[in-house]
């Protein structure tokens, strides 16, 4: 099994190649286990095709199946008021779920340490 930097890589050499699909499942398998990199890269993808509400709902599905770049990027909508009322308070609730789930930008938002900690 790759490690979380193997695959981001990966997901690399994939996009390079012009394997758009394989490349974004390298992506996320990096995202979802801790790369940071990857996390921040997913996320950039996920908030820039936020376009309508048929985005957000897709989004708020990916969060509720456990998906934490897609916690972390509902929280910065909440923030934002993108597509959404602004609610500071469901905000960060998200970025705590996202940060139990392994989230580090999450995390450092929360100021908490990798293990989800206080610091």
């Amino acid at each position: 099994m790759p490690t979380p930097e193997e695959e981001y890589e990966l997901a690399a050499a994939e996009f390079k190649a012009g394997n758009a699909a394989q490349g974004a499942q390298h992506l996320r398998n990096a995202a979802f286990n801790g790369h940071l990199p990857a996390q921040d890269q997913l996320a950039r993808v996920y908030f820039a095709q936020l376009k309508s509400r048929e985005d957000l709902a897709d989004l708020e599905s990916a969060a509720q199946g456990g998906d934490h770049v897609a916690l972390f990027v509902l929280a910065m909508c909440l923030i934002e008021g993108r597509l959404i009322d602004k609610d500071t308070d469901k905000a960060v609730t998200a970025l705590g779920h996202a940060a139990q789930q392994g989230n580090r930008m999450a995390q450092a938002m929360l100021g908490k340490g990798a293990g989800g900690g206080k610091p």
